[in-house]
């Protein structure tokens, strides 16, 4: 699953994609409603992906490019501008 190509918001359950959506969350790149630490089930519902997060899409290949949802919080993205 993709976020730049998912229909939001979408609802994940899956830990391992919620702890990367805290990460992408604290960074503002994502608005994401999470469930209670105590609930039974955690749960992660992706609102909308922000300006900044919709940026480094493009910076990391663009709005249309299948990009995975670790990428944005991969350092290979270039989001300095460029003088050379």
């Amino acid at each position: 699953m993709e976020l730049s190509q998912d229909e939001l918001p979408l609802i994940e359950s899956d830990v391992e994609n919620i702890d990367t959506l805290r990460v992408l969350h604290a960074a503002g790149l994502v608005e994401v409603r999470f469930s209670s630490v105590d609930a039974d089930v955690q749960t992660a519902q992706v609102l909308f992906i922000t300006g900044l997060g919709a940026a480094t899409l493009r910076a990391c290949g663009g709005a249309t490019a299948h990009v995975p949802r670790a990428v944005l919080s991969e350092s290979e993205c270039d989001l300095e501008p460029s003088f050379d």
